[in-house]
């Protein structure tokens, strides 16, 4: 993830849409000039972490990309999984386990591949994918193939596990992204996330949507990644889809340690 946000610029720079094909000369410069301006950020100090205490409670993994890294923010109790585990304790007023296993440029192939097979056993599980295969012009059935594997994957390991998938923010929007960059990559973003949206109910998946406002809280200091206080809102947003979940099939459900709404 390599873009960088310009500050005071607004949605009023966006152009009328044209033809994806005429725009990917031009985003394609655009793209080489960012990536080549914008510093690279370390992933977030920790990787796990607890919230209460007691024998009982709930374990959350984070699955995925930078953002599962805490790329942005200084410790990973900042991050989108920290927080996410802090929310959840506080809902539910039972000790919360989190563990973050991301990787800062990681798509989906890279997610399956090297993070799923080593993912530990738990509760709640919130994927992270989609932004680097946005950028690498991943197709959706491909992404929708990987994203099928990481979830199969999980539950052979958990197999009473809820699954979140944290949803793809709306590139276009990013303040970073000058069009046209921004509308080609936010156009397969959206792709790659109607393919997740629609891959969900038949693996019995959460699949959050991000709403047309980017959440509150600002950029890292790259001015891609999320700062703190957006990662917060986020989480809030993920906790709230899964927690309104339809339950599960008694079959698929039993054994599963998932505190109540």
């Amino acid at each position: 993830m390599f873009f960088a946000l310009l500050e005071g610029r607004s949605a009023s720079r966006y152009a009328p849409p044209m033809p994806t094909p005429l725009l990917l000369p031009i985003a394609l410069i655009q793209g080489l000039w960012v990536r080549q301006t914008v510093p690279r950020l370390p992933p977030a100090h920790g990787r796990r972490g607890r919230y209460g205490t007691g024998p009982r409670g709930a374990s959350i993994a984070g699955i995925g990309d930078s953002i599962i890294a805490g790329v942005g923010v200084d410790r990973q109790e900042q991050a989108l999984v920290g927080h996410l585990g802090r929310r959840l304790h506080e809902r539910s007023g039972e000790p919360v386990r989190w563990r973050a296993c991301g990787l800062n440029g990681a798509d989906s192939a890279m997610i399956l591949e090297r993070i799923v097979p080593h993912a530990p056993a738990a509760d709640l599980y919130v994927l992270s994918a989609g932004v680097n295969d946005a950028v690498r012009g991943v197709s959706p059935a491909r992404f929708a193939r990987h994203v099928e594997g990481m979830v199969h994957a999980l539950r052979e390991r958990s197999p009473a596990a809820s699954v979140v998938f944290a949803g793809i923010p709306p590139l276009e929007r990013f303040p970073a992204l000058p069009w046209p960059l921004g509308a080609v990559l936010g156009e397969r973003a959206a792709r790659l996330q109607a393919a997740a949206r629609e891959l969900a109910p038949r693996l019995d998946v959460v699949c959050f949507d991000f709403p047309p406002q980017l959440p509150a809280g600002g950029f890292a200091p790259d001015g891609f990644h999320p700062a703190s206080g957006a990662c917060d809102v986020w989480a809030d947003w993920l906790l709230a889809a899964w927690l309104s979940r339809p339950p599960r099939p008694a079959a698929s459900a039993r054994g599963s340690a998932s505190p109540p709404a």
